[in-house]
């Protein structure tokens, strides 16, 4: 893990990611075809801007708590130092996308982009620390 370590983080940041988009995506299919069906796309498209933070606040903090669980599980060195910088490089991969998505943060924005973001902080410190 040494060799390329930013390389290795941004490819797991943007693996994480993908896999909380596809559990968003998920998630709103569920909502679509078993808890509110019947509507429009509009409806199913408000719905998933509105829980989509929460999605990945929730699930980030489980993905990067195993992440970091592992790393310290198999007594990787810098395990700590690499706990701190994989949410970063993801914050900074996010930060990218949204950039170039044209999206214009608002106060609401920031918030919400915080506490989804500090959840996987929160959730890689917590998986090194809690674990032998």
């Amino acid at each position: 893990m040494k060799k390329y370590v930013i390389l290795k983080l941004f490819g797991l940041a943007l693996l994480a990611m993908i896999t909380l988009v596809l559990i968003s995506i998920l998630e709103v299919a569920v909502y679509a075809y078993l808890i509110n069906p019947g509507h429009e796309a509009s409806v199913y498209e408000t719905h998933a801007e509105f829980s989509a933070p929460f999605v990945s606040g929730i699930f980030g903090f489980v993905v990067f708590f195993f992440v970091a669980r592992y790393w310290k599980k198999k007594a990787y060195p810098n395990a700590f130092k690499l706990s701190l910088l994989f949410p970063l490089v993801y914050v900074l991969l996010d930060l990218t996308v949204l950039f170039l998505a044209g999206a214009t943060p608002g106060l609401d924005f920031i918030l919400i982009f915080l506490l989804a973001n500090g959840a996987k902080f929160l959730g890689c410190y917590l998986g090194y620390r809690l674990t032998k």
